[in-house]
């Protein structure tokens, strides 16, 4: 059996995995009832573990031999499954709970545990009844034993032979969960995606924003740094030299450039500036010829590029 700890430094994933292992041990527990109560036994009765109330000893008994049934699927579930947050609730005591859309998907696994823990329960359905019949199992008579229970030929009890069972990794339906998107719990057709199509544009720009600030203060701080050292970066012979080459060319591509009239109607702001927001710096600097960050301050609205790079941004975006 597969133990898993209740410490609170657990992390979520552990968390996660230890609840969906409860889940499923409970969904055993109920098929070995089912099957106890079906073969005449009562689940309650144990043969090793304490008689306790409210709790089904017998059951839990016959439902060792499956448990590492059980531990095998929540192993590749958590190897081949990517949970989202609304996978799991957390309640006001801070425990973590199953969602009820990932309980109903595990639910199906009831008939895979009831196939296997049937042969077990069979096995002690059949031993209590040698036993019964045999007399063994009923209590001693107070005061002297008759002279029959004195004769008796002593029944020498086998050992219960284990049931054949199939292996784990044929019984156990190992990818019966897709994976789906953590943010918004959708389906994934692809493993290694984390999210839709519909949540990705969200989630980069939120990466983006949360690390946009942290970058620009560190080049500035970097710069800083190595002007107060006596060396400037960017006043160097070789950086000057790169600079004026491409104003030349920009100015040259500008005084080409002849408008046609079919961006009269276009707004930058407006129609071109919503479409850069799914698309990298890098992709906006090259596609313009220039450098990252007057791609950046183009597609952070803070310039406005010349209209000669209108149609190719409205091709990219």
């Amino acid at each position: 059996m597969m133990a898993l700890s209740t410490t609170p430094a657990l992390g979520g994933e552990a968390q996660s995995d230890r609840r969906i292992l409860n889940y499923l041990y409970t969904l055993l527990e109920v098929e070995t009832r089912i099957a106890l109560i079906a073969r005449g036994l009562d689940p309650g009765l144990a043969l090793f573990h304490a008689d306790e109330a409210n709790r089904q000893s017998l059951a839990a008994d016959v439902m060792e031999p499956v448990r590492p049934h059980v531990d095998a699927f929540v192993l590749n579930l958590a190897r081949t499954r990517t949970f989202s947050a609304k996978d799991f609730a957390e309640t006001r005591e801070g425990a973590c709970r199953l969602a009820s859309s990932l309980a109903q998907e595990l639910a199906p696994t009831m008939s895979t545990w009831a196939k296997l823990v049937a042969p077990y329960a069979e096995a002690v359905a059949r031993h209590v009844a040698r036993l019964a019949k045999s007399g063994l199992g009923m209590a001693a008579p107070i005061g002297p034993k008759p002279a029959l229970n004195r004769a008796r030929v002593a029944v020498r009890l086998r050992p219960i032979a284990a049931p054949a069972v199939p292996k784990a990794s044929r019984s156990v339906p190992i990818s019966a969960a897709s994976n789906a998107c953590r943010s918004c719990g959708a389906k994934l057709a692809i493993r290694k995606r984390v999210y839709c199509d519909q949540c990705l544009p969200d989630q980069l720009a939120e990466s983006r924003c949360s690390t946009a600030a942290s970058f620009a203060a560190a080049g500035s701080a970097k710069i800083a740094a190595m002007r107060a050292a006596g060396h400037d970066p960017t006043t160097t012979r070789e950086v000057q030299r790169r600079r004026a080459a491409t104003a030349s060319q920009q100015r040259k591509a500008a005084v080409a450039w002849r408008d046609d009239g079919s961006l009269d109607t276009v707004d930058f702001r407006r129609d071109i500036l919503p479409r850069l927001q799914s698309l990298p710096v890098r992709v906006v600097a090259e596609a313009m010829g220039t450098g990252i960050s007057h791609g950046s301050k183009v597609r952070n609205g803070h310039l406005i590029p010349h209209r000669r790079h209108w149609k190719l941004l409205i091709h990219l975006g």
